[in-house]
Order: structure tokens, then sequence, then C-alpha cells
């Protein structure tokens, strides 16, 4: 069978998977981009994490994860739906309302995998869902799915940013697509928005300022000034995609998976903040949330009910 046709079989499980984009890139970081990466681990924009430090020379190298990668097939998967806000107040990302996407999209990649054998016969693949050392949006970039906005994230044409992102390094030479050209013109919506100053700077985020990694990375203690930045988000934060003109065109996730579960939709903040450790772990069994680890969690639902009463 030819690359063509192999990809071409490979497309084709992707969509009955319910894969909403995908391509191909080389497997090769140009010079450009490892310089990016080491310029914002210089600048101290990692913040606590050490293992983006670590694991820098592999994502600047992609055969330091496979030996032999010549190919990154890349796919999205949509999961925007329209409420992740708590009862009461409250609010955590949209892809923390339902199901743990690694526990989503693993399960797809591996039935693709087995598409991957039967058409490349022999061939070495490593399948990855941002656990690994690789610039996932590069290579969706280079693989023309879509082009890296002003706020870091990865836009669809037509259909916006609220994606998940997963793939596989393949020791086989594939056919590339044409890298996606940039869309964002003039727009700053994203940098007026942030309230944290996280993006200093078009296409640069600051993880060290980001309410995300605040609510979810972060070791130690929050700075004041951050903290009362950081509004009545518990985990993770959204801001920098509602305000992308390009997410009117989203569409709701077609995957019961990634819908807002009971339970979690209807929490309120003094709840939130009660929760016991063993509570938490129940609660939040299967949800990215629990990422957070239970200090963390109750520190940014205590920051959050401290802002809301300040602002109210």
């Amino acid at each position: 069978m030819t690359p063509e046709d192999a990809l071409l079989a490979i497309g084709e499980e992707a969509r009955r998977l319910g894969f909403a984009s995908f391509g191909v890139a080389p497997a090769a970081v140009p010079d450009v981009e490892k310089e990016r990466l080491d310029r914002w681990l210089r600048e101290g924009m990692h913040g606590t994490m050490g293992w983006m430090v670590r694991s820098a020379a592999a994502r600047k190298d992609p055969a330091l994860v496979l030996p032999g990668a010549r190919s990154v097939w890349i796919g999205a998967v949509g999961y925007f739906h329209p409420s992740r806000s708590w009862t009461g107040g409250g609010r955590v990302s949209m892809y923390a309302a339902g199901r743990d996407y690694h526990n989503v999209l693993r399960p797809l990649l591996r039935k693709l995998l087995r598409t991957v054998a039967a058409v490349l016969p022999g061939a070495r693949a490593r399948p990855f869902v941002d656990s690994a050392p690789v610039l996932e949006k590069l290579f969706a970039e280079r693989a023309g799915i879509g082009w890296r906005g002003k706020n870091g994230n990865l836009i669809l044409p037509g259909a916006g940013s609220w994606f998940f992102l997963g793939g596989f390094l393949i020791d086989r030479d594939l056919p590339a697509g044409a890298p996606a050209a940039d869309r964002c013109g003039s727009c700053t919506a994203c940098l007026e928005a942030c309230p944290t100053g996280a993006i200093p700077r078009p296409y640069v985020v600051d993880g060290s300022r980001c309410i995300s990694y605040l609510t979810i990375e972060h070791r130690g203690e929050v700075a004041p000034d951050l903290a009362r930045r950081s509004g009545d988000w518990v985990f993770g934060c959204d801001i920098c995609q509602e305000v992308c003109p390009w997410n009117r065109f989203a569409r709701a996730a077609s995957r019961a998976d990634f819908r807002p579960r009971e339970e979690i939709r209807t929490l309120t903040l003094p709840k939130a903040l009660a929760l016991g450790r063993e509570r938490f772990e129940r609660l939040f069994e299967g949800s990215p949330v629990r990422r957070a680890g239970w200090d963390r969690f109750r520190g940014s639902a205590q920051r959050a009910i401290e802002n809301m009463r300040r602002d109210a």
C-alpha cells in the first residue's frame, strides 16, 4: 500500500472515531521554534513547572520520544458546550467540566493505531495526548489543521479553538499537509481581556501568570496581586478563548463524555470549599479537576469566594 493510500485509510478511521480535523507534519522542529521554546524558558514563563525544563530537549527533537520518527499524525476532537459555571458562582474551564480527555482520546488513538498497523505493517508509532513531550500545536499548525493564535491556542478555520489534540509519531514518511495561514490579523482581544496580563505580547503566553497555571500547576503561595485578578475561577480559565472572534463558529461537542457532569455543575463555592479530601476524590473521579489536588483546589475556591465578595 502506498503512503497516500495508507493515509486515506487512517483518515477514514479517524473520521469514524470522531476526529473533526486531522493532518500530517514532518517530525522535525524548525530552529526558530527551538529558540522560541528556549527563550520562553529563559524568561521563566514556565513558573514552577520544572518538568518543562527537563523535557525541553525531547520537545525540540521528536526522535528522542520515538527513535526514527519521521512523521507526526495529529487530530482534533471538539469539546465545546455552553455551560461551565457552578450554581452560585465559581467557574471551571470548559474542558474540565466533563470526563478527563486523556481517558477519552487515548482509547481512540489505540483504536486508530490498529488501522495504522494494518495499512503500514512493521511501522513503529508512539501515541500522545499532551502527556508526552511533543509540541502538539506546532505540528497541528504545520499539518494545516489550524494556526496558533495570539493566545497560544490552536484555532481551526470556521470552528474555533475548543478542541483537544492527540496523535502519534511514526517512523514512516507520510504525505504532509501545507502549514495553516495565520488569520488573527490585527485582533488583540485576547491580550486585552486577560486579567493577569499573561499574554505580554502576541503569540507568547506567560504561563507563570496564567490563571490556568495558578489554579492547576502552581506550587506554593499565589502572589496577592495575581490572586485578586483570578476572579471566580477555581480550575483553569477560558477568558482568552471566550473573547476570540473565531469561537463564534463553535458547535456543541457530539461526544457525551465532554458534557458537564450534573453533580459537578450544580456544585456551589461554599460546598466546594467544605469538601473533605475523600469526598473531593470521589466527586471528581475521572475528571481533570483531580489534577489540581485537594489542597490547591480548596485554595482556589477560597480565592474565588474572597474575590466575589470584594467585587460584589
